[in-house]
């Protein structure tokens, strides 16, 4: 059924009517997800898959995003970045299938897990969402070691900074994660991060 609310409990019943009369059927409840899920990477199958539907900005003859499988089985997007060369941030847009409206649903936060390593330069990560008219906000993470992180982290995002800025959540039409600042991030050369 369409207008399901996010995160709700529902319940549905089929009553039985005949020349006796009704009977009551079961009761039968389900809870709708408590979010929706913008790229589930999980019907992937192959870098160059994931490459055609994240393509960076660096440029043909290199590639930085790749399909990360861990010991669990779960797929992710690895981004690499070399940010001690010109332009000085990586980014991957993905382009949707056609705008989409996230004013529904009752959604309020956009969620971005992540995980980065320790060895890593600081790079502030962001993420940019762009609506069908081409307005567009960068929101940037609060902190530029957050890509240092050995662990899985989750950062959440309020809907609002995106619609205050003027960007239309009812023709959402692409979402970019990125790192870097546009100034050299002081990596070393030739050192794949």
């Amino acid at each position: 059924p369409s207008g399901l609310e996010l995160g709700q409990t529902y319940q549905w019943r089929v009553d039985q009517v005949g020349s006796g009369g009704a009977v009551s059927g079961h009761v039968w409840t389900f809870t709708t997800a408590q979010y929706r899920d913008v790229d589930g990477f999980e019907s992937l199958t192959s870098d160059t898959e994931i490459q055609g539907i994240w393509p960076h900005n660096i440029g043909a003859e290199f590639q930085y995003v790749f399909l990360a499988t861990d010991s669990a089985g779960v797929k992710s997007m690895q981004l690499d970045v070399q940010n001690q060369y010109e332009p000085f941030f990586t980014e991957a847009t993905r382009t949707l299938d056609g705008p989409q409206d996230w004013s529904t649903l009752g959604v309020e936060t956009l969620s971005l897990s992540f995980v980065g390593r320790d060895d890593n330069s600081e790079h502030p990560l962001y993420v940019k969402l762009e609506d069908a008219a081409g307005q567009s906000l960068k929101v940037e993470h609060p902190f530029t070691y957050a890509c240092q992180s050995k662990f899985w982290r989750q950062w959440d995002i309020a809907l609002d900074e995106f619609t205050a800025a003027g960007v239309d959540l009812t023709s959402v039409a692409k979402i970019t994660i990125g790192m870097g600042s546009g100034e050299p991030s002081g990596q070393p050369m030739d050192d794949d991060r």
